[in-house]
């Protein structure tokens, strides 16, 4: 029977690790060529995960308020927004009603990289510039006072838009809560069912509640001091029947206090 010399071992160990070597190389090689081919704002043709953030800046705002919004959305992106999740930031002012649209849109892109295969440190640069800095820029705009803040139509439209449209969403609204529009007022309301009834009446022919599937909302109140017992039992109540048609596994609705605390002007 036939013996392999210590020479001819040699030589079979080193055509068996550079074909290892070679296999590995085609293994990155088919991973990185089939990466999902992606769009200027880093997303690929399938969105699976779609947040949006609301920001109302319809009314004065303390510092201590605005820096937490800060804080927490850079959070959220930190720990809960996933690699080629669609995160559009909107804004609510006076011209919200015929003027609707984002400050900030763009997909989570890669954060980072494996040094074996990859440049890391161009991975990182490219998710600062395409991602961190633009979206820190959208965040600094600052609270312009105006005489209506229409949450519930600009919420009704996002609803029904592309941003909130994947398998799965999340809709962040920071705001006091405060509809305050031609349709409907809660700034002296006392009875949510008249509120309600009197903001249906006005959106007939439009939609009148919006109809969210596997969304998340999370509402962060801004505090208003002096509003009154009844006029926060009517908004809760008002936001209850508005955010009610919601279907899905991932449906759900939590409020949270904001620190702060200003008087409604």
């Amino acid at each position: 029977m036939a013996s392999f010399s210590k020479k001819d071992q040699q030589g079979v160990f080193i055509i068996a690790g550079v074909a290892a070597v070679l296999l590995i190389i085609f293994a990155f090689s088919y991973k990185l060529s089939n990466k999902p081919k992606l769009d200027d704002r880093s997303c690929p043709a399938t969105i699976a995960r779609s947040t949006a953030i609301i920001i109302d800046r319809s009314d004065d705002t303390p510092s201590q308020t605005l820096e937490e919004i800060v804080a927490r959305t850079k959070q959220f992106v930190a720990e809960r927004a996933e690699q080629g999740e669609l995160v559009s930031l909107f804004e609510i002012s006076g011209a919200s009603r015929t003027n609707f649209k984002p400050v900030f849109s763009a997909c989570v892109p890669q954060r980072d990289g494996n040094d074996i295969y990859e440049n890391r440190r161009k991975i990182q640069r490219q998710f600062a510039e395409q991602f961190t800095k633009p979206l820190d820029a959208a965040l600094a705009g600052r609270p312009a006072k105006s005489e209506s803040s229409p949450i519930s139509e600009a919420i009704t439209d996002l609803s029904a838009s592309r941003y909130l449209a994947a398998p799965a969403n999340r809709l962040i609204v920071f705001s006091d809560m405060l509809q305050n529009s031609d349709n409907a007022s809660l700034y002296r309301c006392t009875i949510a069912k008249t509120a309600i009834e009197e903001f249906r009446a006005h959106r007939a022919g439009a939609i009148e509640r919006p109809a969210f599937r596997n969304t998340a909302v999370e509402l962060h109140l801004i505090p208003r001091e002096g509003i009154g017992h009844d006029t926060v039992k009517c908004r809760n109540g008002f936001w209850a029947w508005f955010f009610g048609d919601n279907e899905g596994t991932d449906a759900s609705l939590m409020t949270k206090m904001l620190p702060g605390g200003a008087r409604i002007q």
